[in-house]
């Protein structure tokens, strides 16, 4: 286990991204106090902000609350955060060019899971607007459209079924290392 102190991606800013109920606000915690960073999580910002996702979604609509999530990632980029940041992105910000471009040079970990890993979080759920009462269709339905999005956007993969948040954590700090060495030997030529 590497300490904060010493861990090389001290004071950049890493975005973490995946589908709903992959564990990006519990892994992008622990993930922050790995590393010594902030942590914001986009969503939390939004629901602080305007109000309840499911109530955005129904009252102004899912085009009107994928504007205020990119509104969120940039306003998250812009601040300082001399430690750096690790930012947990909602499950389709990616969506947005915008948010894209903004993500862009930055360490940004694609959090993988299948449906079986994350059934037990979904299943039931009143706060997750876009399943529609029928979760798993509607989840591999998005997952089928999405994935491509995160694959391309993510400068790493990382399979975040069995473990805990702190093991999910520390196995992508401990990836972003020699990721951060090579961003380093790049910018010295």
């Amino acid at each position: 286990m590497t300490s904060a102190a010493a861990h090389p991606i001290v004071g950049r800013t890493v975005v973490l991204m995946g589908p709903m109920a992959s564990g990006k606000s519990s892994v992008g915690f622990a993930l922050a106090r790995i590393l010594g960073a902030d942590f914001a999580d986009t969503d939390v910002r939004i629901v602080r902000e305007h109000g309840p996702i499911p109530e955005i979604f129904a009252s102004l609509g899912e085009d009107a609350f994928r504007d205020l999530e990119a509104r969120a990632v940039a306003d998250v980029l812009a601040e300082e955060h001399p430690n750096g940041i690790v930012v947990a992105l909602g499950g389709g910000a990616v969506l947005r060019p915008e948010t894209r471009d903004r993500i862009a040079g930055h360490h940004v970990v694609y959090l993988e899971v299948a449906w079986e890993d994350v059934a037990p979080r979904l299943v039931g759920s009143e706060d997750r607007p876009l399943l529609h009462g029928q979760a798993e269709a509607s989840w591999r339905e998005l997952m089928e459209q999405r994935r491509p999005v995160y694959e391309t956007v993510a400068t790493l993969k990382v399979h975040a079924a069995g473990g805990t948040a702190d093991e999910v954590a520390q196995t992508v700090a401990d990836q972003l290392i020699p990721l951060q060495k090579e961003l380093t030997r790049e910018r010295r030529h």
